[in-house]
């Protein structure tokens, strides 16, 4: 019998997306309490607009990049989440992706995500007071996400935008 979502690739999307929903609810679940913590045993109380972003920076941003970067680039090829839905990340010729282009490919995934970081924290230097290079950075985090989802749709899940500029590809795991 054919697995219908190893023949028409929509499997694929599929299991990509809960992949993703998985690492993302697998990070807030380990990095919030840690970050929590941390701030409490420091006594941080970030409470400005850069604060905070400096705050997401460390408590998230960069540990979430280091998880994504190199899982990709492990001899599985796949994250926590890849792995559970068994789908696995690699070069277009099907070789393993190296830890430069793990880091280029992270990058680019979380460009929407570190986007809105900068946009809605990073730049409010005063509360209350919504800029319009404010604006312009979610409209761009926003446009860039719908960009990734509507090269994924096409390509069935095989890619999406920061595969395509890394040179790698999503497939079923063996």
């Amino acid at each position: 019998m054919v697995d219908q979502g190893h023949s028409t690739g929509w499997g694929l999307l599929g299991r990509r997306a809960g992949a993703y929903v998985i690492d993302i609810v697998l990070l807030f679940a380990v990095l919030g309490p840690i970050g929590w913590l941390t701030q409490r045993t420091f006594g941080l109380s970030p409470s400005t607009g850069p604060q905070i972003w400096a705050t997401l920076l460390l408590n998230f941003s960069l540990p979430s990049w280091v998880y994504f970067a190199t899982s990709d680039a492990s001899a599985r090829g796949a994250t926590l989440g890849k792995r559970w839905l068994r789908i696995r990340v690699s070069r277009n010729d099907d070789g393993r992706v190296g830890v430069t282009q793990a880091l280029g490919r992270t990058g680019v995934k979380l460009l929407p995500w570190e986007l809105v970081h900068v946009s809605a924290f990073g730049l409010a230097w005063s509360a209350g007071h919504f800029s319009i290079v404010q604006g312009v950075g979610l409209t761009l985090a926003n446009a860039l996400a719908l960009a990734y989802l509507a090269w994924a749709v096409a390509t069935r899940g095989r890619q999406s935008v920061h595969d395509l500029l890394a040179g790698t590809v999503v497939r079923f795991a063996n």
